[in-house]
C-alpha cells in the first residue's frame, strides 16, 4: 500500500516536536476512565496484568491496548483511546507487560521490544473465548513494535484491524537517536525507571547468583544501548544487543503482514531519525502507512473549537471503525 501524507495540523505555536510529545501530559490531567484488572499466568509461571474496561456487552467490539517503554493504562494515550472506544460502543484492555502493572514480576526477565509471545497468546484466547467478538488492537512506540512484529510473524484471527503509532521499527537507528540533544531528557527518564525496577529484582533476590547481572552495577549505566546489552539482551536470550536489535525490530516482517495495519509515524518524532520510515515497497498490501510532518512522538495535539484536540485517538477510530464495517 502506498505512503499517504496525514491530514494532522498542530495547534498554533505548537509545531515543534518536542512540545509536541510532552504537551499531552501537560494538558490531560489524570486518567479518566476506571476498570478492574486481571492477573495473567504465563507458560512460564510469571504472570502479566490486564486493565479492563468493560462498559458494554460481551459481544462488542473489544481493543486490545499494547503501551510503550514503561508506560501503563496512566500514560494518557491509552486511557484517552479506551475513552473514546467506550463512546463507539466497544470494550477495551490494556495488556502490561510483565513488571508495569500493579505488581513486579516473579522472573527475572521483563519484556522486551521483540516480545510478542504473551500478546499472541492473550490475543488467541480472547478469539477462544468469544469467536463472533471482533478484536482491534492499538499498539504505540515500543507497543507499536512489539505488535507490528507479531503481525508479521503470523496473521491473527478475528483481528478486524490495528492500528501503531511511533513504531520504532528499527531499533538500532532509535537507540542511537535518543542519545542526541534534548532527546536524552526522555532517555534518563524511561532508563531510569528500567533501572529502578532492575535494582528492586537485585536487591529482593529476583536476580541472585546463578545470573550473570547479580554483580553488575545497574545505577551505573548511562544510555540505552549498555542497558539493553548488558541487561535486556542476556535476560531475554540474545546474543548481546546487536541481536537484541536486529531481531527484535519489525521492520524486516512489515511485507508479510496480512491483518489490516495503519502505522502513524510523525517524521519529526525525536526518538528516532528518518531512516525509520520505510519505503512502499516494504510495506504489505494490508498495510496503510500515514505520515505526518508533525506530531513529535506520540503527540499530535492540534486545536479544535477554540481549545486542544487530541488528534490520535479520533483518527485511530476512524480507521478502526472503518474496518470493522469491511470486517
Amino acid at each position: 500500500m502506498p505512503i499517504i501524507n496525514s491530514a494532522f495540523q498542530p495547534a498554533p505555536g505548537c509545531s515543534n516536536c518536542h512540545v509536541q510529545t510532552l504537551l499531552p501530559r501537560i494538558i490531560a490531567g489524570r486518567r479518566k476512565i476506571d476498570g478492574d484488572w486481571e492477573k495473567v499466568t504465563t507458560l512460564d509461571k510469571d504472570f502479566f496484568e490486564v486493565f479492563w474496561h468493560r462498559p458494554h456487552s460481551a459481544d462488542a467490539p473489544l481493543l486490545v491496548i499494547f503501551h510503550g517503554l514503561e508506560g501503563s493504562v496512566d500514560s494518557p494515550y491509552a486511557w484517552q483511546m479506551m475513552v473514546k472506544a467506550a463512546s463507539s460502543g466497544w470494550n477495551s484492555a490494556v495488556m502490561h507487560f510483565r513488571g508495569c502493572g500493579p505488581s513486579v514480576n516473579k522472573l527475572p526477565r521483563a519484556y522486551h521490544s521483540g516480545d510478542t509471545g504473551d500478546a499472541r497468546r492473550l490475543l488467541e484466547q480472547l478469539h477462544q473465548q468469544n469467536p463472533n467478538r471482533p478484536l482491534l488492537a492499538a499498539g504505540y512506540s515500543l507497543g507499536g513494535n512489539m505488535l507490528t512484529k507479531l503481525l508479521g510473524e503470523a496473521p491473527v484471527a478475528g483481528l478486524a484491524g490495528a492500528v501503531v503509532v511511533a513504531a520504532p521499527i528499527d531499533l538500532a537507528a532509535c537507540a542511537h537517536r535518543i542519545n542526541e540533544g534534548f532527546s536524552k531528557v526522555y532517555r534518563n527518564h524511561l532508563l531510569g525507571s528500567l533501572k529502578q525496577k532492575m535494582l528492586i529484582k537485585q536487591e529482593t533476590g529476583v536476580i541472585h547468583e546463578e545470573h550473570a547481572l547479580s554483580d553488575l552495577k545497574i545505577a551505573d549505566l548511562t544510555n540505552f544501548y549498555e542497558f539493553d546489552d548488558l541487561v535486556t539482551a542476556p535476560l531475554h536470550g540474545f546474543d548481546g544487543v546487536d541481536d537484541y536489535y536486529k531481531r527484535a525490530s519489525s521492520r524486516p516482517l512489515l511485507h508479510a503482514i496480512e491483518n489490516s495495519l495503519l502505522m502513524i509515524h510523525a517524521a519529526d518524532d525525536p526518538f528516532m531519525t528518518e531512516d525509520v520510515i520505510p519505503s512502499e515497497q516494504e510495506l504489505s498490501a494490508t498495510t496503510t502507512y500515514e505520515l505526518s510532518k508533525h506530531g513529535g512522538h506520540m503527540g499530535f495535539v492540534g486545536w479544535k473549537n477554540g481549545r486542544f484536540w487530541h488528534w490520535l485517538p479520533d483518527r485511530m477510530h476512524h480507521y478502526l471503525q472503518q474496518q470493522l464495517e469491511q470486517y
